[in-house]
């Protein structure tokens, strides 16, 4: 056993002297503990730099150079050594032995490592042969082909085969591209096969104005509208889905199309196109084709490829003109009850009775709707205390609601059942018959276009026949009934507008409390209206359209006609809602959608309006004396007088009213406006209080007493209010 670190060291000398020695084994054979082994081997190879500690191992120079040695007899012997098999031989780790060998590569091994991939060392003979096999083969391609499958056939090293390929490429040696990098779906693209594929695809083109991206599919191109994009820069084309096609059969379709509409006629453009363009792809061109036209052109479209002017429509719908009258007059005289129904002749015997005094009762609701002071529809009184605004309401609105389901009810009905006019098949022989140049698919699709016109247009024949048997003032009559709902509709809905404007003074909770008023009072009368004029044909209409509920209207609305229940639905929708203008956006959709004209008023009609509106509340506050509704109409008329602007509101929004008013009228106005509030609350107070029966006698005593002096003090200042309002006001009432 050694017993000191000289005779270590020399014994580790004498062990290194083949140029490599593993520390571990150093411990067994000299009985040394490892851990100064290693701190000595730490040492040495600090002090001798031609010495390497590696994964535990001392390894010098001169191994190294015996190891480059026996790598270089290998690599000359196979060509190739990868340095991945050497780590495995020689126990070292790969970055290691590169680092190593580097600096030996052309001094002892006689050899280069690959750039691309450091993992192999070749030999100038095994790199120059494989150069010579690698321009041979590609030389000889003639077609695309995946370079994979070369690699695979032939043996060759990958990374060096993409390596001089690129390299060949580059320099113009092989004439063709590699597209996919270095991948396994890297192809090898001939220059050869390239220019032929091109003058095939440009001979194609310039014979027949199209490319199919199949046939170019077929012939190696992988991403036929890349190519094609790339190709034809500077071309105008037209991309479909399974082809492309050049301005030349653009123009012959536009062409076509153009003749087509301009005599009244119509065109199959699937005609003018080869035979392996899809439905679908004409459909494609057609459109594209359509756009270059006018936005409103009179043009209708048939199976995606036939393009039929209006014009040619409207003459095959004419062929049925006479057969509609001849079926019609045919029908009525045959068997009228199934050309006119029952509720028909009812209404035209209510027409006949209520002919006679229609005017004066339109005359009397006109009156009503002006000068009736708690009618919201003639604008007075609508912003009184809700529990006076009904009694005054129901009084003056039963006889004309009465009225207009009279009316309501002599109008014939709009959408009616269908009476049949000719099956599809009929119309169809129709229309062979006159139009024998016609293809069968087009006789078909005109057939299923026209059935529902002629359908309609025969509806209107047989009323028109029905009516022709009723006397002149039954017609005159029924025009004017209409009238008069449109008239008072369109005033509804323009009173409905100038309260709204009044509402927008207001933000946050007291906005949405008055839209909500809104629609529970002048909006529901509204929709009553138009719900109980429509529904009379069906023996619906109420005898008082404010008895209409919601669940009334409900079950109106399951038996009005599909084409009028939807606006109508959304319109009762919107009534539960918050929004006064998606109200009024509705109101217009359902009108349209009934036939209902709703005429907006102008500047001139508004201040109109605005002074009825306003008269009418005047009058109807100098009649009342209870102080709540005193308040109540005091507030409304100042903040009309303030804003030039109506408002229809709860009692529960005088308050915020009255705060609102704080910066628009005289300070002493307000607080007079302030204590009379101060006063009606306390009163209202204090008769709940008394109502409330309290046994204890004295305090009953103490709150009459109290109850007598507010209202002594509210008789007094009531006159004081009301001239806020009246007196005042006198000389620009009379100007306007």
């Amino acid at each position: 056993m050694f017993k000191t670190f000289d005779a270590l060291d020399t014994y580790i000398i004498f062990v290194f002297f083949k140029g490599r020695v593993n520390i571990v084994d150093l411990q067994q054979i000299i009985n040394v503990d490892l851990i100064h082994i290693e701190s000595r081997a730490n040492d040495i190879v600090k002090s001798d730099k031609t010495i390497q500690l590696v994964l535990g191992q001392l390894i010098n120079e001169r191994y190294l150079d015996q190891l480059a040695e026996e790598i270089n007899d290998k690599l000359q012997e196979t060509g190739q050594v990868r340095i991945s098999e050497l780590c495995k031989a020689y126990n070292l780790p790969g970055d290691f032995l590169i680092q190593a060998l580097s600096p030996r590569l052309g001094r002892i091994i006689h050899g280069q490592i690959d750039q691309d991939n450091q993992g192999v060392i070749f030999t100038e003979a095994f790199v120059a042969r494989h150069r010579a096999r690698i321009r041979g083969l590609f030389s000889a391609i003639t077609r695309p082909t995946p370079v994979t499958n070369l690699i695979t056939q032939y043996g060759f090293q990958e990374q060096l085969l993409y390596s001089v390929l690129e390299e060949f490429v580059n320099t113009g040696r092989l004439k063709g591209t590699v597209v996919g990098g270095r991948q396994d779906k890297a192809v090898f693209f001939p220059d050869i096969y390239a220019r032929t594929q091109s003058n095939w695809v440009d001979s194609f083109f310039k014979q027949n104005g199209y490319l199919e991206f199949d046939a170019l599919s077929r012939l190696g191109i992988p991403d036929p509208v890349s190519y094609i994009k790339k190709r034809y820069k500077s071309t105008k084309l037209l991309f479909l889905k399974a082809a492309c096609v050049g301005q030349e059969i653009v123009d012959q379709v536009e062409a076509s199309v153009d003749e087509a509409i301009s005599s009244g006629s119509w065109m199959d453009i699937a005609t003018l196109l080869p035979s392996s363009f899809s439905i679908e792809d004409a459909g494609i061109l057609l459109h594209q084709v359509m756009r270059s036209f006018n936005k409103q052109l009179p043009t209708i479209i048939f199976r995606d490829t036939i393009v039929v002017s209006e014009e040619f429509v409207n003459s095959c719908a004419d062929l049925f003109r006479e057969l509609m009258h001849q079926k019609a007059e045919k029908e009525m005289k045959n068997n009228p009850v199934n050309l006119v129904t029952e509720e028909d002749l009812k209404q035209a015997s209510i027409l006949e009775n209520s002919s006679a005094n229609k005017k004066d009762r339109k005359d009397e609701r006109r009156k009503k709707a002006i000068e009736g002071s708690g009618s919201v529809r003639g604008g007075g009184g609508g912003n009184a205390r809700e529990i006076k605004i009904k009694k005054i309401k129901k009084k003056g609105r039963k006889d004309a609601d009465s009225d207009e389901e009279s009316q309501a009810s002599s109008t014939s009905r709009k959408k009616r059942l269908e009476i049949p006019f000719m099956s599809q098949e009929e119309i169809q022989d129709v229309l062979r018959s006159h139009r024998q140049d016609c293809p069968e698919e087009l006789i078909t699709e005109l057939a299923e276009h026209l059935i529902r016109s002629l359908t309609k247009s025969y509806q209107e024949v047989v009323r028109s026949v029905f009516l022709s048997s009723t006397s002149s003032s039954s017609g005159a009559s029924r025009r004017q009934t209409i009238k008069d709902l449109q008239e008072e509709v369109s005033n509804l809905y323009n009173t409905i507008r100038l309260f709204e404007k009044g509402t927008k003074h207001f933000i946050d909770e007291t906005h949405t409390n008055l839209a909500k008023h809104m629609l529970k009072t002048v909006c529901t009368d509204i929709t009553n209206l138009i719900f109980n004029f429509l529904t009379a044909d069906l023996m619906m209409a109420a005898e008082d359209c404010t008895a209409i509920t919601s669940e009334v209207r409900k079950k109106m609305l399951g038996k009005l006609p599909e084409e009028t229940r939807g606006p109508l639905t959304k319109l009762h929708t919107s009534l539960n809602g918050k929004s006064l203008e998606d109200f009024l956006l509705c109101l217009e959709s359902a009108a349209d959608a009934c036939d209902i004209m709703v005429k907006k008023g102008d500047k001139k009609k508004e201040r109109q309006v605005l002074f009825q509106h306003r008269q009418a509340l005047m009058e109807q506050l100098k009649v009342t004396e209870d102080p709540a509704l005193v308040l109540h109409l005091t507030s409304v008329l100042l903040f009309q007088f303030s804003t030039h602007c109506m408002l229809h509101a709860p009692g529960k929004c005088v308050p915020q009213i009255i705060s609102f008013l704080s910066t628009k009228i005289p300070e002493d106005q307000h607080s007079l406006l302030v204590k009379y509030q101060g006063l009606v609350v306390k009163q209202l107070i204090n008769q709940n209080k008394i109502g409330q029966g309290d046994d204890d006698t004295v305090d009953k005593l103490g709150e009459e007493e109290c109850a007598d002096s507010i209202r002594k003090e509210l008789q007094e200042i009531t006159p004081s209010l009301k001239d806020l309002v009246l007196r005042p006001r006198k000389s620009s009432v009379t100007e306007e």
